[in-house]
């Protein structure tokens, strides 16, 4: 299920609730571990995966001196930690010192130095005064560090957030790093010389807030922008195309909505990276589908479908499991054309649209509440029955009062059988006509390489003259004839479709469906001469068929 827009309740101890605030932002997937008897030993996380933490258990947990629990970033953050393991070249005083001087220059003037755990490692907290984006945050840390000559390395070096432009293990959650300050945990304060100063909380929070306070945003949004800039100009390896592709999913993803008109590219894009790379399927998929759909990126300001989101990511996630197989597996479908039946993505989705809003004013007509104003029709329509007007819009002939007339007028009086049959005979060739196809056609008497009339000269062997060999009697160029026996496709054919399509009465939809029936899921464009003589011949029966 989506969870709800409405904020779960927080804490209600002061010092709870801000860490639910600071911390809290995205509880999938969060890490827990039991304390470790021996102080030195590494704690052994688990991941939580079946279902989201609440910021109230998330609070319960962190004042569990037997629990350590840990947290992951979402699209955008309020701060930001370097990890240095004990044991690291950076892990101590004057590393720290040059760490920090480095970070000055991005705009991050203030940080906060804690000892992470009984075993000597430090995070150092840069916090913010106001959300940005987390992936540029995560770049643009990774670009200083290593162009002031840190080695960013586990076990050395690492920042959270993490840049993961080109695809890492846990795909789009960003890792995840323990709380601060747990009881039990070892976790404190430090000084500049690394000495403990107390593990309290709320000075913690005091400490947070005036380091928040003095970052140089003025400088740090520029810096922002280029260390992305920089990030993206950064020579790619060569890989394998699954590779490249597997990359540009995860940058389409990570991106999210920057704009209206995207929620089905992007849920199609996530179902195909879960069905590929994640070899999910059924109602895993479907699950997968929606948590990482509306955790992106823009899903609040631009998404139009929030209301039937869970509607449209299954729809999605079967339309999916048709087309795409798990990486390394035999594929579901076949490149051939004329056997591959499966209804293109867009076109599944244009036919599932146009048949919620024909029923939509089928149900309004019975109920006796079809407005007949253009506005209050319209609104009658997306408020009741979800859907949008820009889809709205786009099939005025379903709805539109005016546009229903139109169309009912261009409709022809049913004709009598043996008025439809008789288009079933062809009609003869008009010369006329086929002089304006503009073909051109050689006349018999000018082929190359075929020997004069036997009655000229030059008809035997012997008597061929040297100037003009056997290519024939008349020096021109091909002329514009009519061919005794055309197998050119008759200009009539396109409009004999036409006509019976506005016979039959159907809507571009029902067109679209019957030729692709027919012709391997093709539209009829794609179709050759010959396969559109077929269609012709499809549609007549079809008309027969509705006047018998």
């Amino acid at each position: 299920m989506i969870a709800s827009r409405t904020p779960e309740p927080l804490p209600g101890d002061p010092n709870g609730k801000r860490l639910c605030e600071i911390f809290g932002r995205y509880l999938w997937n969060p890490i827990t571990a039991p304390l470790p008897d021996d102080a030195t030993a590494k704690p052994q996380w688990q991941t939580i995966t079946k279902h989201p933490l609440r910021p109230r258990v998330l609070w319960q947990l962190w004042q569990d001196a037997n629990t350590l629990v840990g947290v992951r970033f979402t699209h955008e953050t309020l701060y930001a930690l370097l990890d240095i393991d004990a044991g690291s070249v950076y892990c101590n005083a004057e590393s720290v010192a040059q760490i920090r001087a480095a970070l000055e220059t991005i705009g991050i003037t203030r940080t906060l130095l804690l000892r992470s755990s009984w075993s000597g490692g430090l995070h150092l907290y840069i916090p913010l005064p106001e959300t940005i984006s987390t992936f540029n945050l995560a770049v643009t840390l990774k670009e200083c560090l290593k162009s002031q000559g840190f080695i960013l390395k586990e076990g050395q070096l690492e920042t959270f957030p993490n840049a993961k432009a080109y695809g890492v293990t846990a795909f789009i959650e960003y890792q995840a790093h323990r709380l601060p300050l747990q009881p039990s945990s070892g976790s404190c304060l430090l000084d500049d010389d690394l000495n403990p100063i107390g593990n309290s909380l709320s000075r913690f929070w005091w400490m947070w807030e005036g380091a928040a306070a003095n970052q140089d945003i003025d400088s740090l949004g520029p810096a922002l922008e280029v260390g992305r800039n920089n990030h993206r100009k950064h020579p790619k390896r060569r890989s394998h195309p699954v590779e490249d592709w597997r990359s540009d999913l995860e940058t389409e993803i990570t991106e999210g909505w920057t704009g209206y008109g995207q929620t089905n590219h992007l849920l199609k894009t996530i179902a195909c990276y879960g069905i590929v790379f994640e070899q999910l399927q059924g109602q895993a998929l479907e699950e997968y589908t929606l948590r990482i759909a509306t955790g992106r990126p823009g899903y609040e300001e631009y998404c139009r479908h929030q209301a039937d989101i869970e509607r449209r990511v299954k729809a999605w996630a079967r339309a999916a499991e048709n087309y795409y197989w798990p990486m390394g597996s035999q594929p579901k479908r076949t490149t051939d054309l004329h056997h591959n039946n499966i209804v293109p993505f867009n076109q599944r989705l244009s036919r599932d649209a146009q048949e919620r809003i024909e029923q939509a004013v089928k149900t309004l007509m019975q109920q006796n509440a079809l407005p007949t104003g253009v506005t209050a029709r319209a609104e009658a329509i997306t408020s009741q029955f979800s859907i949008s007007k820009k889809t709205l819009y786009k099939y005025l002939s379903l709805w539109h009062p005016e546009h229903q007339l139109k169309e009912e007028s261009k409709r022809p009086e049913p004709a009598s059988v043996s008025a439809v049959a008789a288009t079933l005979e062809p009609e003869p060739p008009d010369p006329e006509k086929a002089r304006e196809i503009e073909e051109v056609y050689t006349k018999p008497e000018i082929m190359k390489g075929r020997g004069p009339f036997s009655s000229e000269v030059g008809s035997d062997p012997q008597t061929s003259t040297p100037d003009r060999g056997v290519r024939g009697e008349k020096l021109s160029f091909p002329q514009l004839m009519t061919p005794s026996s055309p197998l050119t496709l008759s200009t009539n054919v396109l409009s004999d479709i036409q006509q019976q399509v506005q016979r039959l009465g159907w809507t571009a939809a029902q067109v679209t469906n019957f030729i692709a029936e027919r012709f391997g899921g093709r539209r009829r464009s794609q179709l050759q001469d010959d396969e559109l003589i077929a269609l012709l011949y499809h549609l007549r029966t079809a008309a027969l068929d509705n006047h018998l």
